[in-house]
């Protein structure tokens, strides 16, 4: 009998995250010179993997003046950028583009406890501990009453929440497993 796996349909294919790319970021520029026009703004040259490659910079003005704020322009879509990403292409190896035409996403993008990390947070912020199951601490004198009911409140909804979540889960988990005890027993009665 094979083990329950958790979880809707096929496993995703993983996508690479920003702190596991390479990147250049605005910052990592030496000064820009100065005898570039921040209207129409200038370019850095950078070599990857032994092929050179021109990187657009251009200035937006500042709302009362002083210089420009400094962005990268995609090579791919012209979008204005602070970093650009290393990515794979195909047709011409490797290429630096903005997180959107790299295909790169942010780590919390694949948080799939939310709803528990929420609650740890919530907890965190009146001192419990994080475990949705462990007792609330008595309400500390210098903290209001209003403050603290709503703080209560907010993780009561939140647990509710988590609850729920669990519950679905146990019920879908136990259907699989009928199912699976029903399929068994189905193909051990054709073998016989």
């Amino acid at each position: 009998m094979s083990l329950p796996v958790f979880g809707k349909g096929r496993p995703r294919k993983s996508r690479p995250t920003i702190d596991t790319v390479p990147r250049i970021s605005v910052r990592d520029l030496a000064r820009v010179p100065s005898t570039a026009s921040r209207a129409s703004g200038t370019s850095v040259r950078v070599v990857i993997d032994g092929k050179p490659e021109t990187i657009d910079v251009v200035f937006d003005d500042r709302n009362y003046g002083g210089r420009g704020q400094p962005y990268f322009l995609c090579g791919t879509c012209s979008r204005k950028c602070r970093h650009l990403y290393l990515r794979d292409d195909p047709r011409d190896g490797r290429r630096l583009a903005c997180r959107q035409c790299s295909g790169v996403v942010y780590a919390s993008q694949h948080a799939r406890r939310r709803g528990l990390n929420r609650v740890r947070r919530l907890r965190a912020k009146i001192g419990a501990l994080p475990s949705p199951l462990a007792s609330i601490p008595q309400r500390p004198r210098y903290v209001r009453r209003d403050y603290w009911a709503r703080a209560l409140a907010r993780i009561a909804a939140a647990e509710t929440l988590v609850a729920g979540e669990l519950h679905d889960m146990l019920v879908r988990v136990r259907r699989r497993l009928a199912h699976e005890r029903h399929r068994d027993r189905d193909s051990r009665a054709r073998t016989a």
